[in-house]
């Protein structure tokens, strides 16, 4: 083996799965790393990288919206999910991640609803907004929106989403898709 190979061999074992830090693990969720088969549902596991997916499903690019990074991401079809700590004495600190709302073309503005808990009491509440898609557009050009969340998303046990027309409020017969979930688990 060269001394360039063990180098970069080296340098790629030394890359944590999980960056550690004093106030806890910082991870980045981009689902590449697991199982997809289009023929069954794809639940995530329980307690991927600390964390319990409720509904959410891993799902694939399928020539529409692309994911951010690779080409998997976490997907609630129904539009609602909600995402918990795996371990009960610990809390999430939620740092950023990248959303779409998937109910095909035309699809009218998505308000994507977002609620963090602190065991039973609501500590946070967001509402983001993901922008109409008309046809007229090349599949490409549909990309997913990016979000930074502030200080009030620190310390939660639990995270709700849910999708809405942002004109009226009313039902939107997609899907939320989030990618790239940067955050931090404390206990």
């Amino acid at each position: 083996m060269s001394q360039i190979m063990r180098v970069a061999l080296l340098a790629l074992l030394a890359v944590p799965s999980a960056l550690a830090t004093p106030h806890g693990k910082t991870y980045v969720a981009n689902y590449d790393d697991l199982t997809w088969d289009e023929l069954t549902p794809n639940p995530l596991p329980a307690g991927y990288k600390g964390l319990k997916y409720n509904i959410f499903q891993v799902d694939q690019y399928d020539g529409f919206i692309q994911a951010t990074s690779g080409i998997q991401y976490a997907m609630a079809f129904g539009g609602s999910g909600n995402i918990t700590v795996n371990d009960p004495s610990t809390s999430v600190t939620l740092k950023s991640f990248t959303y779409a709302c998937n109910a095909g073309v035309p699809q009218p503005e998505c308000a994507i609803s977002m609620w963090g808990f602190k065991g039973k009491r609501l500590a946070a509440h967001q509402v983001i907004t993901f922008p109409q898609l008309d046809s007229g557009h090349y599949p490409s050009e549909f990309v997913m929106n990016a979000t930074t969340l502030g200080p009030k998303w620190s310390k939660l046990t639990s995270v709700g989403f849910s999708i809405a027309r942002k004109d009226n409020g009313g039902e939107m017969y997609g899907g939320l898709m989030i990618d790239d979930l940067k955050y931090t688990i404390s206990k």
